[in-house]
């Protein structure tokens, strides 16, 4: 990790002499860096690029994030993290509506998609007259469950250039998320198949709910390309 960091400073210093503002850095990508996320209840590495849309007063922005098991920074002990595994996507089109030398500020939709994968090994009732039983007998299975979140938000934000190509996006934003659970476990309908508890809150199959939502966070980033002013 110091290494990365030594190398992402002479990266910077080595730039630093090309002086990027708002006005020279608006048609470049930027690839961008995610920190909050790690802090998430389903915590995820992302990382995102930004491509700029014609003349630079609009971009679009998509962010890609990834989280194992073992990522979990909420479980002190090792029984304490759930099997699951985090995917998450996030597209938003922004809309530059202030520039100055050294910052810029934004608008715009943002459509997020987020699916947790939890596998859990249960006892299953087989053969049961509805769905409290009796059954006929137990089987011990593997077992997948789905909790899938779609959202829309408005956001507004505020993009800060160095004179060395790091930028910084401070924004926040409010909208609505659905937020539905499935089972994936062939031969085995939802019913048959226990509540997951994750450390925060069970999740339950064929449950769905909708709620409002709210968002904030802060991305780090790199401005790509050669300095030019045309």
């Amino acid at each position: 990790m110091r290494f990365a960091i030594i190398v992402i400073l002479a990266c910077l210093s080595h730039y630093s002499v090309a002086q990027f503002d708002v006005e020279s850095a608006r048609r470049h990508v930027i690839v961008k860096y995610s920190p909050l996320p790690m802090l998430d209840l389903d915590n995820t590495i992302q990382f995102g690029v930004e491509i700029p849309l014609g003349k630079g007063n609009f971009a679009l922005q998509q962010d890609l994030g990834y989280g194992p098991p073992a990522l979990s920074s909420w479980r002190v002990e090792q029984r304490e993290i759930p099997d699951k595994q985090t995917f998450k996507s996030r597209t938003h089109l922004r809309w530059y509506f202030v520039e100055k030398r050294r910052m810029r500020a934004y608008m715009g939709p943002e459509v997020l998609y987020k699916k947790v994968a939890y596998r859990e090994n249960q006892w299953i009732g087989r053969d049961c007259v509805g769905g409290f039983g009796p059954c006929s007998f137990f089987q011990n299975q593997d077992v997948r469950l789905d909790k899938n979140v779609v959202a829309g938000h408005a956001r507004i934000g505020w993009q800060f250039i160095t004179p060395s190509r790091l930028t910084i996006d401070l924004f926040t934003g409010v909208g609505f998320r659905h937020i539905s659970t499935a089972s994936h476990t062939p031969g085995i309908p939802d019913w048959e198949i226990r509540r997951i508890y994750d450390g925060w809150e069970y999740h339950t199959p064929g449950e769905s709910d909708f709620r409002p939502s709210i968002v904030a966070g802060v991305h780090f980033g790199i401005v790509l390309g050669k300095y030019s002013r045309d």
